[in-house]
């Protein structure tokens, strides 16, 4: 390889690790049922993140995807006070009101469990997107819940252009050399979480809701849902990637699911 070929691939590795950042928006979003609420900076040990309980007792973490914030769960929150239900909400690392600017998933497994440290009681999980993976993530590092709705699951090493076996060659050299620029800078490998290897071990109870028109295949949350002993898998329609993780039936199924707090 000649210099300027070595030039071209590092530049080329850098555009790669931005575009695997979030992008975080310049005025972050906050949920109307946050407005009366604390925010707490919850230290993660890789910097604070945002967070927020509505409620006493027992509560039920929500966890946004990728690209997105605690707005999200707006009618979330709403449906769990309808419930009787106490409600915990995080921005991610690299996300919304959060000074943690790195997104990976141990990170985010890290903010996950903190907040539920710092904000508990916490006995459910409610996820959305790459937040199913973060908290699978935090499951199987210990965090300990009795039931889990995971909406719009995605199973991330089987993305789009996050397999790298599935690489043209010069893709996957780039892919590489992005992943050495990544560990030398954070000591952390840039791979994606296995999901896949690490349901089987996990012992709360899981739902998994998908809509059949999401961009991200119904059948990725299926396995999961397979692989999870005793997971409940249920399929909409119509209600796409984000839209299904507000929705008033969807909500309603996961808070009957979820039950009363104990």
């Amino acid at each position: 390889m000649t210099e300027a070929d070595a030039i071209d691939l590092d530049a080329r590795a850098e555009r790669l690790l931005a575009q695997r950042r979030p992008n975080r928006r310049d005025e972050p979003r906050l949920a109307p049922q946050l407005a009366g609420a604390e925010c707490r900076d919850v230290e993660t040990g890789y910097g604070r993140v945002a967070a927020w309980r509505v409620g006493p007792g027992p509560a039920v973490l929500m966890v946004h995807g990728w690209d997105d914030d605690n707005s999200l769960w707006g009618p979330a929150i709403d449906a769990c006070a309808a419930a009787g239900r106490a409600a915990v909400v995080l921005d991610l690392p690299g996300h919304g009101f959060s000074e943690a600017p790195d997104p990976h998933y141990r990170v985010a497994a890290a903010a996950v469990a903190a907040v539920a440290r710092e904000l508990g009681p916490v006995d459910a999980l409610m996820t959305h997107s790459y937040g199913g993976a973060v908290s699978v993530a935090a499951m199987a590092a210990g965090l300990a819940v009795d039931r889990a709705v995971l909406i719009a699951a995605t199973v991330p090493r089987r993305m789009p252009g996050f397999d790298p076996a599935a690489m043209p060659a010069d893709a996957r050299a780039v892919h590489d050399r992005a992943a050495a620029i990544y560990e030398a800078r954070t000591g952390r490998p840039m791979a994606v979480y296995d999901v896949e290897a690490a349901v089987p071990r996990l012992t709360a109870r899981a739902l998994f809701v998908h809509s059949a028109d999401d961009e991200y295949p119904a059948e990725n949350a299926r396995r999961l849902a397979a692989l999870w002993p005793g997971a409940d898998f249920e399929q909409v329609d119509g209600l796409g990637h984000r839209r299904v993780a507000r929705d008033p039936a969807v909500l309603d199924r996961a808070l009957r699911f979820l039950g009363t707090a104990r």
